[in-house]
């Protein structure tokens, strides 16, 4: 369930995509798509996220229950499964001493698309 029940395609047609554009219209037409996803919160099983999307004229608010289903657009997606905690290790740096190195991410977030 989104926060607001009255979400609708024309809502999310407003909504700019966040984070890195598309190269071209395919692109852009292919993220704007809205598809059923299914959320799951990889970092605190069963827990709700809410959070804010968009640009600071044109914000939405949304909240995704765990396990639960949603229509909304790729990009919408895109930006849920890309947020990540850095992995860091300790390595040498070649002078005896110890150095955090960030060696990847832990995903904290999963949208699967679902196909009916």
């Amino acid at each position: 369930m989104i926060t607001e029940n009255t979400k609708t395609e024309k809502d999310f047609s407003k909504l700019p995509i966040v984070g890195r554009q598309p190269r071209d219209e395919k692109e852009e037409k292919f993220l704007k798509e809205i598809c059923e996803f299914e959320f799951l919160n990889l970092e605190d099983t069963g827990l709700s996220i809410t959070f804010p999307y968009g640009s600071t004229n044109n914000q939405q608010n949304f909240q995704l229950f765990h396990g639960a289903r949603y229509k909304v657009p790729r990009h919408l997606a895109r930006h849920v499964e890309t947020r990540a905690t850095p992995k860091y290790e300790w390595r040498p740096d070649g002078t005896g001493q110890m150095k955090g190195q960030r060696v990847g991410d832990k995903p904290r977030f999963q949208m699967r698309q679902v196909y009916e």
